[in-house]
């Protein structure tokens, strides 16, 4: 009964507001619409205001004559209302509409001038255009024109200037075409003065300032009525939105949450996962169908049930228990259940606590994701890859362990000793039999370290790890006795192998080893020790060898990988540089320069020079050769270059260089953009041997064909050929300095010299004399007849930036 009452009171207000409303409205239609007459009044107004303007030639006339009849259709819709309208009904206000009236009237005459005025000048300038290039006095009239133009566009023109230049010009004596032409200018720039003055004119009738306060006093007059209407309805409407809003926030939550639950029970019954929805006791009030379908168990059968009836409790974890004590969401990875039928399900379970507005528990949803499937297939793959891991270990040939597992036990530091072995006279059995045959022999090999460790029950493990190289990792406690028993065993057993034709024996198969220490060392594992115990034993025609570790191989390993290292960083860091030592003339009393020989150098970090003797032996070992051969070429052809015709430079190359395409492209690159190739000399090293004259000939052919010179380094250091030498069409002959240094105390160098330059003299050859140390030396080749000397006593070798 008392919801009915004051569901009644409630709608007698609902009505009792409305009226109000009505009312409101109707007034506030009427005034909404004269206030928006007045707005729009007022940016018309604005329009044509900013159209007298002469930089607004986008306009025109017809969009003017177009605001201007809106404009005098709203002043007459206005002036019809305006007096009937009770909230206008004062006199003065009747008398400022009139007054408005009469100047938008004015301004629409200011507006219309304006037009014709714009219309004028821009017939003219067109004319002024076309008949610009008919007048007589065309640079005048031109630059009249010009500056008639510039006063249209540019604020701060001088008008006045403009008016005097031109009153100037009228009164001179013109041909009639050309006074026609400056008198329609001077119409021009009348024209132009009389637009600013018509914009003053309008801006001082201030219009749109009246229509401002117009609406001002319209709003004024409004309000003085409505604020009685409003505040009398106010206090009603907030009566009846309190009552309205407080119902309705009642009925929309009651819907949401009929809503909110029916989506929970759509997504709890669709979802992939199982659902279970436990109440603040425990007990299952729900479950979802992915549940049913996986567990095998009913809805009706479980429903009021603990989650133990569940077989959920394997581990004995009590899930409802921990989540009701901790208040907060628990997770349990690989949970073991059983279905109703007895199967065991592995699942990832989450268990959320529902809390109500105490923040007690109110119950708790579990979600359990079966990954029983998942498990099988990720076990499956662990598997497999176990496979896969363990093949890629194996020796595919001989069924050892390879590389990759010798790498392997390494890192992990296992202990042990490694025993490198190798086959001795490898090279000769690749020479006398075929690829497949040679595999059966890595097989009988395998086969016999195999049973070797078998029969003598060593505790080792065998790894091949590629060719002829096998390695045996020892955990023993006598290497010495086993070491002897392997070697033993190959000794008195003879290779078998069997082929398509029966079988064959190899008798003379021997192994060499080399054993490491217990431990790897920093930079040398035990791998490499017992590689280069190995290397010892081959040289010392040893059967086995114990790594030492201040033995000389290793010395020469610890320094070669010293130096490549300098090699390497000097490249990658642009560390390569060239010096330059003078080759000096001495046929006349006093030695001139004629030459420079280019000499490689390499900077360490910390910018110490290294010289050729120092790494270039190193370097020949591996491909880092080439690559210092290629920066010293690229150096000389940039001297070449920058020094044009004043100096001569020769550069040293050997045989290999000559045969390596890399290498011999980029010096004919080099050399077809070379500027001047005729100040170029390519010194060959006749210590390195030259063993293929055939192959190099049309390389130096080549060379020869670009005017450069050629040159035979270090000769006599050798078992020169004379005849062959002759194939190669020389410049220079350049004397060994080894021979050279010993002419003061050496006849037999004093001959030989001697014989070279007789020799060099048939021929045509120049001679250089290498090692010039001291004076008494270049006395010596000077009185010989040689040509040229280069050495410390004539010169150092510099750096380009101090060639003279």
């Amino acid at each position: 009964m008392k919801v009915n009452i004051l569901k009644f009171i409630m709608l007698f207000f609902a009505l009792a507001y409305l009226y109000f409303i009505i009312e409101t409205g109707r007034v506030l239609f009427k005034t909404e619409e004269r206030l928006y007459d007045f707005a729009e009044l007022k940016r018309l107004n604005q329009e044509l205001f900013l159209q007298i303007d002469l930089q607004s030639i986008h306009t025109t006339i017809e969009e003017s004559e177009d605001s201007i009849t809106k404009i005098n259709a709203i002043l007459d819709k206005i002036s019809s209302n305006f007096i009937t309208t009770k909230l206008f009904y004062k006199l003065d206000h009747i008398l400022f509409l009139e007054n408005l009236n009469a100047k938008i009237k004015k301004q629409t005459d200011i507006i219309r001038n304006y037009y014709v005025i714009r219309q004028d000048i821009s017939k003219c300038l067109i004319e002024l255009n076309q008949n610009l290039s008919k007048t007589t006095n065309i640079k005048e009239m031109s630059n009249a024109y010009a500056l008639l133009m510039n006063s249209r566009f540019i604020d701060e023109f001088d008008r006045d200037s403009f008016d005097i230049y031109l009153t100037k010009l009228i009164a001179q004596e013109q041909s009639p075409f050309d006074y026609q032409f400056l008198s329609m200018i001077q119409h021009v720039n009348d024209n132009l003065i009389t637009i600013p003055n018509l914009q003053i004119q309008n801006y001082n009738m201030h219009i749109q300032r009246q229509i401002q306060e117009l609406i001002k006093i319209s709003i004024e007059y409004f309000n003085s009525a409505l604020y009685t209407l409003i505040g009398s309805s106010a206090f009603l409407l907030i009566i009846v939105i309190l009552a309205v809003a407080k119902n309705e926030v009642l009925n929309l939550q009651n819907k949401e949450n009929k809503l909110k639950l029916k989506q929970l029970r759509h997504l709890i019954d669709s979802n992939p996962n199982q659902v279970i929805i436990l109440d603040k006791f425990g007990k299952i009030s729900s479950v979802n169908n992915a549940f049913v379908n996986a567990s095998s168990f009913s809805a009706q059968s479980i429903i009021g049930k603990e989650l133990s009836s569940l077989n959920m409790n394997m581990q004995g974890i009590d899930i409802f228990d921990e989540v009701s004590q901790s208040k907060e969401i628990k997770c349990y990875d690989e949970f073991v259940s059983k279905s109703n039928d007895g199967i065991l399900i592995y699942e990832n379970i989450v268990a959320i606590p529902m809390l109500d507005e105490f923040n007690d528990i109110n119950g708790a949803i579990i979600l359990k994701q079966d990954i029983t499937k998942e498990r099988l297939i990720k076990k499956e793959l662990n598997f497999r890859n176990s496979q896969l891991q363990e093949s890629s270990i194996i020796d595919n040939l001989t069924g050892l362990k390879n590389l990759s597992a010798l790498n392997d036990a390494i890192k992990n530091n296992q202990d042990g000793v490694l025993i490198y072995m190798m086959i001795t006279d490898f090279a000769n059995l690749r020479f006398f039999y075929r690829s497949d045959f040679i595999d059966m022999i890595f097989i009988a090999i395998a086969n016999s370290i195999k049973l070797a460790i078998s029969t003598y029950k060593i505790d080792a493990i065998a790894y091949r790890i590629q060719l002829d190289e096998f390695c045996i990792w020892y955990k023993g406690d006598n290497i010495k006795k086993d070491i002897k028993y392997i070697l033993e065993y190959f000794k008195s057993k003879n290779i078998t192998i069997q082929t398509d034709g029966g079988f064959e024996i190899l008798p003379n198969i021997s192994i060499t080893m080399g054993i490491s220490s217990n431990s790897d060392k920093p930079g040398l594992n035990r791998l490499t020790q017992g590689i280069l115990a190995a290397q010892e034993a081959k040289e010392k025609e040893l059967d086995f060898n114990f790594y030492s570790h201040d033995n000389i191989i290793e010395k020469s390993y610890q320094k070669n990988a010293t130096i490549t290292r300098l090699i390497q960083y000097a490249l990658n860091e642009n560390r390569v540089i060239v010096e330059c030592q003078g080759i000096f003339d001495i046929r006349s009393s006093k030695p001139t320069i004629s030459s420079y020989e280019v000499l490689i150098r390499i900077l360490d970090q910390q910018n110490q020079i290294h010289y050729p003797n120092e790494f270039l032996s190193v370097a020949k070992l591996t491909s880092l050769y080439l690559a210092l051969t290629k920066q010293v070429i690229n150096r000389v052809f940039e001297l070449l270059e920058r020094f044009g015709d004043q100096k001569r430079f020769s550069i040293n190359l050997s045989s290999v260089d000559m045969l390596n395409e890399p290498v011999k492209n980029l010096f004919l690159q080099k050399l077809s953009l070379c500027s001047n190739p005729t100040n170029l000399t390519i010194e060959i090293l006749e210590s390195e041997g030259v063993d293929d004259y055939d192959a190099i000939n049309p390389f130096i052919q080549e060379i020869k064909n670009y005017g450069c010179k050629l040159s035979l380094d270090d000769f006599g250091s050798g078992y020169s050929n004379y005849y062959r030498m002759l194939e190669l069409n020389i410049d220079y002959i350049k004397i060994d300095g080894s021979i050279i240094s010993k002419l003061p105390f050496d006849k037999n160098a004093q001959s030989v010299v001697m014989t070279i330059i007789e020799f060099a003299k048939r021929q045509g050859y120049e001679t250089v004399a290498e090692f010039v140390s001291t004076p008494q030396i270049l006395e010596i080749v000077k009185n010989l007849g040689i040509d040229y000397a280069q050495g410390y006593l004539l010169a150092r070798p510099v750096l380009p930036n101090n060639i003279e």
